[in-house]
């Protein structure tokens, strides 16, 4: 486990408020403070070894310094990286990690964001998901803009599109969901093999609730608040050698699912533990799945301390919170929650186990691409990096 220097707001542990010290030297610190986490954070558990404990390179710096990256998409030779919080989209060398450009800008005119929350490679075209205008921007490599599709052209409303990935040569994926609603659904569409073509075919893969059960909380002197329980099975989906992964929350099998829908196969998932709920659950649960504040007043108060002495929360967490496709037909399974260190575990198309991965406090999986993890690293200031991990030999697939 590796070392962290705890900074609060100035360096070496002492704490100076932010507003005095220049912004030169505050990036410095922000520097300092990343390249002092010790790089073997990575610890593996069974039959095999997967990753390597070198990491390969990290992407920060001062033009980096970034507190909202959303997504990651490679090809062979590339990696590229979408910012929120500067709506940007951010281009590097897959081999090193050299920075070759970076583009993009909050706004509402051609080739610019208002809430980017999705990219995806198709050939050699950068194609990026902005759900608040509706719209998927379709760039060169170079960042110059090949063209703008609305939404609207797809059945799309505003706001539906929460989700964007690739499935396979020319087939894109998108997350939707009804706003406001309990329901959600995944479109596959295929795009020609220029992006100056309009899409050649389109399916819903499959619809299904966001959520299977409901909990209301009222308290005098707060508005009430309707949110699932405590730690409940949440429908999960993933792309998946070709496929559509997709768990309902019901079970422990996980559908491969067709473009059109169709069930090709299920893995039954055959984990021997449960992760329990701990009471560090319990209180992440109760301060994050409550708002804070609303119209800037802190009005949900009352809920809280009411669920507090009155919300039963479950021994065990669901069998899983996320799912990932991987290399060689391995599913790349979370079973943490929120607020704990990420534990994957690697399953094979008959669901056995192969292989155990934990990250380290900080660090959130990305992306599984042949021989290499990708992670986004945050830093006790909110600081986020891109950590890319050379994988030492990943598992064959096989049952141990």
């Amino acid at each position: 486990m590796g070392a962290i220097i705890t900074v609060t707001t100035g360096c070496s542990g002492i704490s100076i408020p932010r507003k005095i010290i220049p912004t030169w030297a505050f990036r410095a610190c922000v520097t300092l403070v990343a390249a002092m986490l010790v790089a073997p954070v990575l610890s593996v558990e069974g039959q095999q070894t997967c990753i390597e404990r070198d990491l390969q390179y990290r992407l920060d710096g001062d033009d980096l310094l970034w507190n909202n990256v959303r997504a990651v998409s490679n090809d062979d030779h590339n990696l590229f990286v979408l910012t929120l919080s500067s709506p940007r989209i951010h281009r590097f060398d897959l081999a090193d990690g050299t920075h070759v450009r970076s583009w993009g800008q909050r706004g509402q005119g051609p080739g610019e964001f208002q809430s980017s929350s999705g990219i995806t490679l198709v050939g050699e075209h950068v194609y990026a998901l902005d759900s608040n205008q509706g719209r998927l921007p379709i760039f060169e490599f170079t960042g110059d803009l090949v063209r703008t599709v609305a939404l609207r052209e797809f059945g799309m409303t505003p706001n539906s599109a929460g989700w964007l990935g690739r499935a396979g040569d020319d087939t894109v994926l998108f997350g939707l969901s009804v706003p406001m609603g309990n329901e959600r659904s995944i479109i596959a569409r295929s795009f020609g093999a220029s992006a100056g073509e309009d899409p050649i075919h389109q399916d819903t893969v499959i619809v299904f609730p966001a959520r299977t059960a409901t909990l209301r909380l009222t308290a005098p002197g707060a508005p009430s608040f309707t949110l699932p329980p405590p730690y409940s099975p949440v429908p999960r989906w993933t792309p998946f050698s070709g496929d559509v992964a997709y768990w309902s929350g019901l079970d422990s099998d996980i559908q491969i699912l067709g473009f059109d829908g169709v069930l090709k196969s299920a893995i039954s998932l055959a984990f021997d533990d449960r992760f329990e709920v701990t009471p560090d659950d319990r209180e992440f649960w109760l301060q994050n799945a409550i708002p804070q504040e609303f119209l800037g007043q802190r009005a949900f108060e009352p809920l809280r301390e009411k669920a507090r002495r009155t919300v039963d929360f479950p021994r065990y967490h669901p069998l899983l919170f996320a799912i990932f496709g991987g290399p060689d037909d391995l599913l790349w399974v979370r079973r943490t929650p929120d607020g704990q260190d990420q534990v994957w575990d690697l399953v094979d198309m008959q669901g056995q186990f192969v292989s155990r991965v934990s990250l380290a406090s900080g660090q959130a999986l990305m992306s599984v691409i042949p021989d290499q993890l990708v992670l986004k690293v945050t830093d006790e200031l909110g600081v986020e990096s891109i950590e890319v991990h050379g994988c030492k030999s990943l598992p064959t697939g096989k049952s141990p």
